[in-house]
């Protein structure tokens, strides 16, 4: 396989903030799966490399979001580190906006459901399982309007046999918001919820019972508001579940998600602010 020749230091699986600070159960089976297709790879020093710097961009702090990817790319160099596959799709545009920002900065940056994919292609026999049932894939707008990251999570979706349903008016780049991207979750905590129940009322009214989504953010704050709104008729599924299911992978049990002011305690902590 092409991965088996890239030696552990040359790789980083970077999850993003958020994943690291309320989807640890997600970060672990992303890392189950990555070693499954045969994949080394080293994970960010805790004290050394923290965050991205795309919270610090989408609030504001252009200053500080410079110096923290200069601090960054300074640590990957010495790493040794010339690959980064992330989880998360803001860490995935802001690593790649690192080129603009830094002349001299020339890492590979690959989001994870690529590196997955092109695998399965290279060596079918690492799916046990298939599932010939419809499912519906949530485009969210990091992936689709930011990103135009579109096609591949359909693909990996129909090699694991899921039929997929397309969201009528509301899909790929014209994606339905939920609420998830912006900051909005912490700065608007009213505006983001009342978003997120727009979403969750239309996807009701497609009588949709099972959506798929690739995007950590969209996933945890779908998954606090309905849990906040005790909402049972959707079973809402972040990717690397579905990936574990068909690859033959015990999946990580899942934390009960904190709906309370740590988000906005974890983003202060981030940017320097007490």
């Amino acid at each position: 396989m092409a991965f088996l020749g890239l030696f552990k230091k040359e790789v980083m699986y970077f999850p993003g903030c958020l994943s690291s600070a309320f989807l640890k159960s997600k970060i672990e089976n992303y890392k189950k799966i990555l070693k499954k297709i045969g994949l080394s790879f080293e994970m960010p020093d805790s004290d050394k490399m923290v965050c991205c710097g795309a919270i610090l961009e989408n609030a504001g702090y252009e200053k500080q979001t410079r110096k923290l990817a200069k601090e960054n790319a300074s640590f990957l160099e010495q790493k040794g580190i010339k690959k980064i596959i992330t989880s998360c799709p803001l860490c995935f545009e802001m690593f790649k906006n690192y080129k603009e920002m830094l002349p001299n900065f020339n890492l590979d940056i690959e989001f994870i459901i690529s590196a997955v994919l092109n695998a399965i292609r290279e060596n079918e026999k690492l799916l046990r399982n298939s599932y010939y049932e419809p499912i519906v894939y949530y485009d969210s707008c990091y992936l689709a309007r930011y990103s135009k990251y579109l096609e591949q999570p359909r693909d990996l979706l129909r090699l694991f046999g899921y039929k997929i349903l397309e969201i009528p008016n509301y899909n790929k780049e014209e994606t339905l918001c939920c609420g998830s991207c912006g900051n909005i979750s912490i700065t608007n905590q009213e505006l983001a919820e009342e978003i997120c129940l727009e979403f969750i009322k239309k996807i009701q009214k497609l009588k949709i019972k099972k959506i798929v989504t690739a995007d950590c953010h969209a996933y945890h704050h779908l998954k606090k508001i309905m849990e906040k709104f005790n909402i049972k008729q959707i079973n809402l599924l972040e990717i690397s579940e579905v990936i574990c299911d068909s690859l033959g992978i015990e999946k990580t049990k899942e934390e009960n998600l904190d709906i309370s002011k740590k988000e906005e305690q974890e983003v202060k902590s981030i940017i320097g602010e007490k």
